[in-house]
């Protein structure tokens, strides 16, 4: 198709940011961009509710732990499709994205067809809610690529916001339609997760995430030899991709981070990558379902009366029994193909 349907943003890396001093405090293109372009969809009704979040704290303890109350989301969304396998195939009589309506897509990345596209998410959990839907038109279940992983991560890149937030839900982990997709949001609160001490393997790019409920993996822009957005990707894909092949259900998350706790100066990308329970197979949680924006601590809650009443140590429960086996299951094997990468790397060095 040669016809440019939608507008076009091109990910070039002259318009990479790797480091963010807030004290510009400037949005990049892309930035505005988006904004612009939700603002107006907004405008024209184009969600299935005005996103209005008028309540929100931290819970007393340890981690503060984000809490929004978002009751239009509860009673508003989609329904989900049901889940029941990680090898689940894409269905074409199911709902998809190939199905939503021009007007949902914001701008297309790079060609302008309507393959790669940025569209609102139209039951948003915050401001700037969009879904990212890499090679839309050629039917892809909900199971990370390559390239879609390098994708996102150059978006991030071209945002100036260190409030901006990728995620992804495997099937299994509350994905909730099996179409491949990511989404981007803005998250306007500083989260422990943007500067937790983590525990790193061998040199690596590699680190554990222990001191937190929430037990898993994290790649770490900062803690890369090459720092490029291919080698980021090569590394987050190594541990994906073990994960995909052992029907093992994850939720990733990228975040703006520091490596200084600095308020002012945001010089890393941190993406966090939780092995865990099947949502099919955990406790009932009815305050919120702990997907991947909740395992990093932000927490989107459906009524007012457990806004009101959910205390710290449910959450940390709740946390510890969807992340904690399975982070000590596949812990060994994911230090050992990080070591195996490792070696591999090294030898090319050397053979250059």
């Amino acid at each position: 198709m040669d016809q440019k349907i939608f507008p076009v943003v091109s990910c070039n890396p002259n318009n990479f940011f790797f480091n963010i001093n807030q004290n510009e405090n400037q949005d990049s293109e892309f930035d505005l961009l988006i904004k612009e372009k939700w603002e107006k969809a907004q405008s024209e009704n184009l969600f299935r509710y005005k996103l209005d979040i008028q309540q929100w704290k931290l819970l007393d303890g340890q981690y503060k732990f984000l809490t929004q109350l978002n009751v239009n989301r509860s009673e508003n969304r989609r329904t989900p499709e049901e889940i029941t396998s990680m090898s689940q195939p894409f269905n074409t009589e199911r709902f998809h994205f190939n199905k939503i309506s021009n007007e949902e897509i914001l701008f297309d990345i790079e060609c302008g067809d309507g393959n790669n596209v940025i569209a609102i998410n139209i039951s948003p959990i915050e401001r700037y809610h969009c879904l990212f839907i890499p090679q839309r038109l050629e039917n892809l279940p909900q199971i990370a690529t390559k390239k879609s992983v390098e994708n996102i991560l150059e978006l991030i890149m071209m945002s100036k916001s260190k409030n901006i937030r990728a995620i992804f839900n495997s099937l299994g982990a509350f994905a909730s339609v099996n179409h491949l997709h990511w989404h981007l949001y803005y998250l306007e609160h500083r989260m422990p997760l943007e500067n937790i001490v983590l525990q790193n393997i061998d040199g690596s790019p590699v680190h554990l995430l222990v001191d937190f409920p929430t037990k898993g993996f994290c790649v770490t822009f900062s803690s890369l030899k090459n720092k490029t957005t291919n080698n980021l990707t090569n590394w987050v894909f190594l541990i994906i991709n073990y994960l995909q092949n052992n029907n093992i259900a994850h939720n990733v998350f990228i975040t703006r981070g520091n490596t200084t706790h600095s308020e002012q100066n945001f010089d890393d990308i941190r993406v966090y990558i939780w092995a865990r329970k099947h949502d099919y197979g955990i406790k009932n949680t009815r305050a919120f379902y702990p997907a991947v924006c909740e395992l990093f601590g932000h927490l989107s809650i459906r009524n007012p009366e457990d806004y009101d009443s959910l205390t710290e140590m449910q959450v940390v429960e709740i946390m510890k029994d969807v992340t904690e086996e399975p982070f000590y299951s596949v812990k060994e094997k994911i230090i050992e193909i990080v070591q195996q990468q490792l070696l591999l790397e090294n030898k090319n060095v050397d053979n250059i």
